[in-house]
């Protein structure tokens, strides 16, 4: 085991002691903990609370700093205790109180049509339980590597405990991977909010840049499409919206119809933004504007 890996085993053990710890406590004070620790990342993590308020003011001009940074830091809060809560999923999703569906009935009619489902998914509110709204159906979707590989294995066995998912890694080949499945009907869950290499669209009245993979899977292999989100709520509870099939035009032009129907489905995504803007992730950086303050040398 060279130096790095040594390092990586390190962290990981350091990080299982403290699930470990973390477990030994009830929910209710493990969501307070993450309220906490959402506060303090929020406080100290300047890099990110800049890029927070920033999008914040691209997207709510008319808001004031004090809503802003009431946003943001609710964001933090909202987005670290969603982290946390993967670490006990499978009593947090198996407990009925917690989840509550909206439109759960689309699922199943949209599967019955024999083509699986392409859901488009967004960084907001408590993410991952939103694989609740597969009812039971397979899921395929597609993971950012980390870099710990310890701690990366120990997330994808985590995941598989309480859905059946598969998680393909993202590199050169997902396409190529994801292509594989699609015979088997599965519920393909790709997230379709944060910047990629894609489309460029309007996004909150600014240009921005957005995947197209949900879209182009959906046209190209004429599976229906549909948006699933969830909101972490104030008791710790998770609300899961399933939206209707989402109407993708069909022409002779593929490419303007992926640009097209990405836009459409971006302009889905800023409704639901809006309507509930301390869910999102905000301090991601949307709109690539950290080289834009580092050139302002505000950072």
């Amino acid at each position: 085991m060279n130096r790095r890996f040594k390092m990586y085993f390190i962290q990981y053990i350091i990080c299982r002691f403290f699930i470990f710890i973390l477990l030994l406590f009830p929910e209710k004070f493990r969501f307070r903990f993450g309220n906490f620790l959402g506060a303090l990342t929020y406080k100290l993590i300047k890099k990110r609370r800049d890029i927070a308020y920033y999008n914040l003011k691209l997207a709510f001009p008319e808001k004031s700093d004090k809503e802003i940074s009431k946003i943001s830091k609710q964001s933090f809060k909202i987005m670290i205790k969603a982290f946390m809560c993967t670490l006990w999923f499978k009593d947090y999703l198996n407990r009925p109180n917690n989840i509550k569906i909206i439109n759960m009935e689309n699922v199943e009619k949209l599967y019955s049509k024999g083509k699986g489902i392409v859901v488009a998914t967004m960084h907001f509110g408590n993410m991952e339980a939103s694989v609740k709204a597969a009812n039971g159906h397979d899921i395929v979707t597609v993971a950012k590597t980390q870099r710990n590989p310890y701690i990366n294995k120990y997330m994808n066995f985590n995941r598989s405990k309480y859905v059946n998912m598969e998680v393909i890694e993202k590199d050169r080949n997902t396409s190529r991977k994801l292509l594989e499945k699609i015979k088997e009907n599965k519920i393909f869950a790709l997230f379709s909010d944060h910047r990629d290499k894609g489309a460029i669209v309007n996004f909150f009245d600014k240009e921005a840049k957005a995947p197209t993979g949900a879209v182009s899977m959906a046209l190209k292999h004429d599976i229906p499409l549909i948006l699933v989100y969830n909101t972490l709520n104030s008791d710790n509870t998770t609300t899961i919206f399933i939206s209707d099939e989402i109407h993708l035009e069909r022409t002779d032009n593929f490419k303007n119809d992926v640009q097209n129907g990405t836009q459409t489905l971006i302009n889905e995504i800023e409704k639901v933004i809006k309507k509930y803007p301390e869910q999102w992730m905000w301090f991601h950086d949307r709109w690539n504007i950290h080289s834009t303050l580092k050139r302002m040398n505000k950072v």
